[in-house]
């Protein structure tokens, strides 16, 4: 009749006789809750696989077509836009990232159906689940290393000779070095962009806190002579990072360490999670990650230069040998050398591209474009990546800064900036290779590996270590500037201990 359609629970299906421990794997019993199950006003915890972290909210609004409107728990506005379905295994749903939201069970007496489970919404359907499966998995990842590797394959086997000739370059030893750079240029490339999709980035489940029973680890400064010890305003004790509890790993994590919605697992230093290399870049495998678009930027400028130079030195008298003559008489159109430019953005992309054709053969018409378009794409994204090695900041701080905080005080916490890490280009990339990073450079090898305590332990630069001292001054002479009820509204996890007692650290 034209009514909205209404969400209503879906009775729980009848679990089949078991037969084997296989069978009921297979046949798990299975329900989806409904709107019903859920009112405006109602707290609720929403996962945000950016933060990697569970943050309190509230269900706004209930609408027909089963979507939550979640909002910020003091209400100050809407924080996303959730489908829901969900089962008891965390199956079925809408198209939200990873596990969604989840309901706490503390709100039910003992004994209720839902106090013993945790709700799951929006966790995706099968086939992201599929897709998930898919691009972790070993097969993926040789797959997209077969499709990288035809690029230098093919510039060294198919693309060399062809310039060699266009360059007039004869003899074995006068070929030799291009050669010899084109394949050191290419292995680089290779070993580092398949070692960052195989090295296990580095996990934090062994790693314990410095101070277990509060999950607190202590920030560690660098020893330089003269610099007096910073401890928290009216005590002690060092300065300690925020706790950081992981609901789905069950474990501390140390400083910079997230959780990976799409691997599940926390990483040490993450930076990100690459979906084309298959694995998260994190403290084991960023250098590679690296060092692979430094390779990648050599490339394809050596790529280009020599396109430019068997443009430059294409005689004008064989013109009619060009790519545009040839394609013409493939079309059956009789090709004359365009002297006018077009105008415009296009046109000028279009004209200089045609230029190309005229004043070269097609191999080497076709490797500049091709050059030109994965020139493009790679600047896009490895500028930023060397950017923020080079800076010793990594992804996820850069886009959702202030995410990390220190205690200068009991029940006191400051936030870090995404600068406080950086002690220059040289030493942050030292922390990053590892002392023999020129060996890294030059030869596809580990070399001594990363600076694994840094990872675990980094140190702040001395413009970071002058930043927090003057905080602490700050707090001690003129007292907190902005009080939060408690510090889950801060992003700060204390762990489940604190959650049950109600405690506030």
């Amino acid at each position: 009749r034209g009514d909205a359609p209404r969400a209503r629970p879906i009775p729980r299906p009848r679990q089949r006789a078991q037969s084997s421990p296989r069978s009921r794997r297979l046949r798990r019993p299975r329900w989806r809750m409904g709107s019903s199950d859920f009112h405006n006003g109602q707290k609720v915890e929403y996962y945000s696989p950016s933060f990697g972290e569970w943050i309190e909210c509230r269900i706004g609004l209930v609408r027909p077509d089963g979507t939550l409107k979640l909002e910020h728990a003091d209400g100050s506005g809407t924080l996303k836009e959730a489908p829901m379905a969900a089962d008891a295994n965390g199956h079925g749903g809408g198209n939200c990232s990873d596990e969604g939201n989840r309901e706490p069970t503390e709100n039910y007496p003992p004994g209720h159906p839902k106090a013993t489970r945790t709700l799951h919404l929006g966790r995706g359907s099968k086939a992201g689940e599929t897709c998930r499966r898919i691009s972790l998995s070993p097969q993926f990842k040789l797959f997209t290393l077969a499709i990288v590797a035809i690029v230098p394959l093919f510039g060294t086997v198919g693309f060399m000779p062809m310039v060699m000739l266009s360059l007039d370059i004869d003899g074995v030893m006068m070929q030799l070095p291009f050669y010899l750079v084109a394949i050191w240029i290419s292995v680089q490339f290779l070993y580092n962009f398949a070692m960052s999709q195989f090295t296990d980035p580095g996990s934090p489940v062994h790693i314990k806190p410095t101070y277990e029973a509060i999950g607190q680890f202590e920030m560690v400064f660098a020893d330089e002579p003269g610099r007096p010890k910073v401890t928290q305003v009216d005590s002690d004790l060092p300065l300690l990072y925020a706790p950081n509890w992981c609901d789905h790993c069950a474990h501390w994590k140390p400083p910079r360490t997230h959780h990976c919605s799409f691997c599940k697992r926390c990483t040490l230093r993450m930076d990100h999670h690459c979906p084309f290399s298959g694995n998260c870049i994190g403290a084991r495998n960023h250098g590679h990650f690296v060092i692979m678009y430094i390779f990648a930027f050599l490339g394809l400028f050596y790529s280009l230069a020599l396109c430019a130079a068997a443009i430059y030195t294409f005689p004008t008298s064989k013109a009619k040998t060009s790519a545009a003559y040839a394609i013409g008489d493939l079309l059956g159109v009789k090709q004359s050398p365009a002297t006018k430019w077009m105008t415009g953005i296009t046109g000028f992309i279009a004209s200089f591209a045609l230029q190309i054709f005229i004043r070269t053969n097609l191999q080497i018409a076709l490797q500049t474009i091709f050059t030109g378009v994965a020139l493009a794409a790679v600047l896009s994204f490895g500028i930023p990546a060397l950017c923020f090695a080079a800076t010793n900041v990594t992804m996820l701080e850069h886009n959702f800064p202030m995410k990390e905080y220190v205690q200068v005080k009991s029940q006191v916490y400051c936030p870090l900036g995404p600068g406080f890490y950086n002690k220059g280009i040289h030493a942050n990339m030292v922390e990053l290779l590892g002392r023999k990073w020129l060996l890294r450079l030059l030869l596809p090898t580990k070399g001594s590996g990363p600076d694994m305590q840094a990872a675990i332990a980094p140190r702040p630069s001395s413009a970071g270590c002058s930043a927090l001292v003057a905080r602490v001054k700050q707090v001690a002479e003129e007292g907190v500037q902005q009080q939060v009820k408690s510090c889950e509204q801060l992003g700060i996890n204390p762990g489940p201990e604190a959650k049950t007692s109600g405690h506030v650290v």
